[in-house]
């Protein structure tokens, strides 16, 4: 395997789009990484959201937020998310992924 390759494989595993982009396929990375950065925002959307609907039900009373709580807010948050939708988000992320890693080095 070639340097190029490498540099390309190891690009696409840390965040896909990368490989390409580094292999001058700018049109393929730009499409591949604006498609996980949407689904990565639109994760992140729904978290902010659930945490905002848990937060009008409880709020925090004054004086008592710590990061511990911070982080348990957003455990609970994530664990009240559907399953469903956020399957129907990771799993082609996961796809798109391997399909960038696959395409970098081939």
């Amino acid at each position: 395997m070639n340097l190029a390759k490498k540099a390309a494989l190891l690009n696409a595993l840390i965040f896909p789009g990368w490989g390409e982009i580094y292999l001058k396929k700018y049109a393929r990375g730009l499409i591949i990484i604006s498609a996980v950065v949407a689904g990565m925002i639109s994760i992140l959307f729904s978290i902010i959201q659930a945490t905002l609907k848990i937060l009008k039900i409880a709020p925090f009373k004054k004086g008592t937020v710590t990061i511990i709580a911070v982080v348990q807010l957003a455990i609970d948050a994530i664990k009240s998310l559907d399953l469903a939708y956020l399957f129907s988000i990771f799993l082609p992320l996961i796809v798109l992924w391997i399909a960038s890693v696959f395409d970098a080095y081939y």
